[in-house]
This record gives C-alpha cells, structure tokens and sequence, in this order.
C-alpha cells in the first residue's frame, strides 16, 4: 500500500487584541459606541473624559461644520489602509450574518461562490429576487464560473437552513411550505399538517384571494375546517427575516449628517455621545515616582489600553468620514431628485476608489445612518446593483423600482398597467429588462398585480 505524505500550507493572520479593538469600534452603531466608551471610561481610570464635546449637528442651522474636525491627537501616525480589516466577520447586517454561516460549512469554492451570490440576491425580507438561472447567469457573468440550476438550488437549501431560517425562500409560499417541512418547527406538527401542506402548495392562489368556499370544496371539509387551517396558516411567520422587526427606529442614531451647504452638499461624521478622551497625566506622573514595581505596570498599562482606544475612535471617525464624503459627491443627484437618480454603486466601487478593502466598506457601512433635511436613511441604501441600457449608461435597481412606481402612480385607474405594458414603456426609455424582472420589482415594493389593483380601484 502506497502511503502518501500530503502537505498543506495555511496562511493564518492572528489579529493582535489592538487591531481587535480597531475592528470592533468601526463596525459599531452610534448607540453600541457610545456604550462601548462608557464602559471604557468605567473600567480604565487612565481615561479623562470632557463631555463638553458632545454636540449634535443642528441641520437647520447654516453654520454646520463642513469638516469633521478630530477629537483625538491628529498627529497619530495610525495606519487604516491594513487588509487585515478583511479577516474578520461582521454579523450585524442580515446578509453578513448569512454569509458567516456559510463560511463554516466545508464548501468547494464554487459552492461558496454559488451561496454568495445566493445571498446578494436577498431583500430585506429574506426572499430572494432572482431565479436559479438569473444566479447562473450572473456568476458566469461575473466570475466566469459555470453552474447549474440543480447546483444553485442545493445550496439554496443550505442556506435555508441557517438562521434566520427560511431565508432564500423566492416567495411566500415557498416559504409557508419551507415551514410546514421543517423537522424544527414543532409546533405546526398537528394532524392538519398534511392539510395544511396540501392548501399552500396546491391552492395558494386560492388562499391569497380569500376562496374559502372553493377552498372547503377542493379540499373536501367543511367551512368550520377550513377557518381552522387559516387561523394556523396565520401563526406561521410572513417573512424570513421578522425577528427584529420591533421597533427599532426609536434606537437610531445617525452616524452622518448631509447638508446642502450653498448648492453643495457636505458630509460630517456626527460626534454626539462621544466625549473628548486623554490620557490622565496626574497618574503618568504617579507611575514615575512610584517605587512598587505591580502599581508601575498597571498604570503603564492601562495608558497603553487607553492610548489604543483613542487612535481606534481616530481611525473609526475617519474612515467613516472618508467613505461619507465619497458617497455623498458620488450620490448629489440622489440627494437633489430622490430614489429616481440614485446611481449604481457596489461596496467593492467604493473600495477601489478609496483604496480601502471591500469588507472594510461593508463594517463601515452596516449599521450606520444617514440624517438629511428629508429624514434618516441607511448608509447601504446609497448602493445598488446596475442595470445596462440600450442607449448608454446605466441605471440602478433602486432607481429602476422608482420609475416603476411612478409609471403606476400616473396609470389610469379603471386601466392599470400590464406588468408586460410597463416592460414596454421601460424599454422606451432604453431600460431593456424581463417582465419577471418587473413583476419581482413590483413584488417588492408592495404593489399589487394589475388585476388586484383594478379590484381595488371598483372599491372606491
């Protein structure tokens, strides 16, 4: 028997506790930072802390700082270019949390390469918005990776099973059923499973437009029995990702405030909550005339800790404010016009332009907002995927579902339009795209078909 001696090589890049820390505040909201000083200030007593400095922008006022002025020594020598930023999840952001699960399973590179794009493809509900041959194409397109259906919907099972479950559904039903299947949902496991199944997978159509009495006919029960297979069909959840779905908007605090300043619109990293931090120098000069070797090397630690979480808030502030002052020129027209003229931006655009990594943009990004004179947005919402023209140019995903509502809003109401009818009006305007393209756009803004929409117009 031949034995053969097989040797791997791994290159393995251990974060020091610093660079640890540097990660962890760079990702963090403005409420999860100003709790991770306080806890700061709380346990290390090198910091002195003047909270004279916390001020929130006043966005109505015309004297609103242009630049974000640095808190912290500004002569740090700090470098924030480091692709080690690269090496560490962040699970905050849904699809984030998706693609970390993923990287624990044992998967050949074009598996993972199938599960991310699986994922990008995911709204904010959890469903997905491309079909198995929409992911091949785009990783062809992409990558150059060939795969096949059956290879896509494997590991879009696989990613259904992570958590929040379900996730990757394509619809509602899909969903109801995934539910309904799950060995984990003990719940539902009642003698009506069988029932239940058989009405969502075969009479869905049926269930969405209240037939009841075609419903008890079909499945061959009484109305009373029907009503039952309702009220249980009614306790599953409507959506993969409804966990966080209390409100949490009263816990927002803007990390950027956007002003248009004379014609120009500015970005400043907003500071409220964030108290100037030092290092106490009266126990500096304790240490030095201290004779007891434990109390030296406490102090001097504690300095060094301290010292570290300064230039980690330095480094926070500007890569935030760096990514901000790009998103918000690269964006003016988004700002001036709405979701209209939001331009295509992907993280990895971003990146390159500032020379950062991609996962470094994404920690920069997730959990951040934006306060503008119109309300506060997510920082992600300023990306989006293109879509090619036929007369040049490109316009976004986001932009193309505003045209789409607009053209809605203005059709005449005894005579709405045909998904295929605002496929035509888009490719007069040189937006060449499929009228599943619009009705999964449509899907997502919550608008119902053209025939709903004529129902609910003979109501009024």
């Amino acid at each position: 028997m031949n034995q053969e001696l097989e040797l791997q090589l791994k290159q393995q890049l251990k974060l020091n506790p610093q660079l640890q820390q540097s990660l962890k505040l760079l990702q963090l909201s403005q409420l999860e930072l100003a709790q991770e000083i306080q806890m700061q200030l709380e346990s290390n007593p090198l910091f002195n802390s003047d909270d004279s400095n916390q001020q929130e922008p006043e966005l109505n006022s015309s004297e609103i700082s242009i630049t974000a002025s640095s808190q912290i020594n500004p002569n740090t020598n700090y470098s924030l270019d480091e692709n080690y930023w690269e090496k560490v999840a962040d699970t905050k952001d849904l699809k984030e949390k998706l693609e970390h699960q993923l990287q624990l399973h044992n998967l050949s590179r074009l598996d993972l390469e199938i599960g991310y794009y699986i994922i990008e493809n995911l709204n904010e509900q959890g469903f997905l918005i491309a079909d198995e041959n929409e992911i091949c194409m785009q990783l062809m397109r992409d990558t150059g990776h060939k795969a096949t259906c059956a290879e896509v919907t494997t590991i879009k099972h696989l990613i259904q099973s992570f958590e929040p479950s379900g996730c990757a559904s394509n619809n509602l039903q899909e969903f109801l059923l995934f539910q309904i299947n799950d060995s984990k949902t003990v719940k539902h496991r009642a003698p009506s499973t069988k029932l239940i199944a058989e009405l969502v997978a075969e009479h869905f159509n049926l269930l969405a437009n209240q037939q009841y009495q075609l419903i008890s006919s079909k499945l061959n029960i009484s109305l009373e029995q029907t009503k039952s297979l309702l009220s249980q069909i009614q306790s599953f959840r409507q959506r993969p990702n409804d966990y966080q779905a209390e409100s949490v908007n009263n816990y927002i605090r803007p990390d950027i405030a956007v002003r248009n300043l004379n014609g120009n619109w500015r970005a400043q990293v907003i500071k409220n909550n964030t108290p100037l931090l030092s290092v106490n120098k009266t126990y500096l000069e304790l240490a030095k005339n201290s004779s007891d070797p434990a109390e030296i090397k406490y102090i001097k630690d504690k300095a060094f800790q301290a010292q570290q979480f300064i230039h980690a808030l330095e480094a926070r502030q500007t890569t935030l404010q760096k990514v901000a002052n790009y998103l918000v020129q690269y964006q003016t027209q988004y700002f001036e016009h709405g979701d209209i003229a939001l331009k295509p931006l992907k993280l990895n655009d971003l990146a390159d332009a500032l020379e950062l990594h991609e996962s470094t943009i994404s920690r920069a990004t997730s959990n951040k907002y934006i306060q503008t004179p119109n309300g506060v947005l997510p920082m992600k919402s300023l990306f989006s995927n293109a879509i090619n023209t036929t007369k040049g140019g490109d316009w976004s995903q986001t932009a193309v579902k505003s045209q789409i509502q607009q053209l809605i809003q203005a059709e005449p109401s005894r005579k709405p339009l045909s998904d295929n009818s605002i496929v035509r009006l888009l490719n007069d305007k040189g937006i060449k795209i499929a009228r599943r393209t619009v009705a999964k756009y449509r899907d997502s803004l919550q608008i119902p078909s053209a025939s709903k929409r004529k129902q609910l117009s003979a109501l009024q």
